[in-house]
């Protein structure tokens, strides 16, 4: 039995479920989320987790595992503020803190994914990140933009108006026929 469920998990026919409920977890491969225990951690102090995903890039992976370049780091401006904010947030009532430190951890992996040479999109067929945009471009499709919009405006001007002509004319006839209507009834009554 114990070969056949090895030989399932080594096909890959076992989900993570099968090997958390007949064994087999340790058997083969099994990967995290790179910012898995971050998460964790957050989950149960958010400024822990802040102070780890502050850090995690100048800590050493040889000993001494704090030094120099950690300190600098944490006592910078950018650091200490968002510790602060985390820590502030979190004795509001936790998930403020939870929330704002999440959002920091997801930040922070999405800048690494746009800082590095490689750029990770949803579609598979863009490897090369945007070209930069300069000024003259943004000019021109401001104008652009701007006389769209201006014949759009001269347009559903001139529809609201002969829209408004229209319905002037309409409510007039209906005044008229109204009062009529009225005027008549009037000589019909003796009150």
């Amino acid at each position: 039995m114990a070969q056949k469920a090895a030989n399932q998990i080594d096909a890959n026919q076992w989900t993570l479920f099968d090997k958390i409920m007949y064994g087999g977890l340790g058997y083969g491969a099994f990967c995290l989320p790179s910012d898995f225990f971050k998460v964790i951690i957050s989950i149960i102090f958010p400024p822990l987790g802040e102070l780890i995903n502050v850090i995690e890039d100048t800590v050493s992976k040889e000993f001494p595992y704090f030094t120099w370049d950690t300190l600098v780091m944490l006592c910078s401006y950018n650091a200490i503020t968002h510790l602060v904010y985390s820590l502030v947030l979190t004795t509001l009532f936790y998930i403020p803190g939870l929330v704002y430190t999440l959002t920091n951890i997801v930040n922070k992996q999405r800048q690494v994914e746009y800082d590095t040479d490689t750029y990770i999109y949803a579609n598979p067929k863009i490897t090369q990140p945007p070209d930069l945009i300069n000024s003259n471009d943004i000019a021109n499709a401001g104008k652009t933009a701007g006389s769209a919009i201006q014949s759009a405006g001269l347009t559903a001007g001139k529809s609201i108006k002969s829209a408004g002509s229209t319905a002037g004319k309409s409510i007039k006839s209906a005044g008229e026929t109204v009062g009529s209507g009225i005027g008549s009834l009037r000589s019909i009554t003796p009150w």
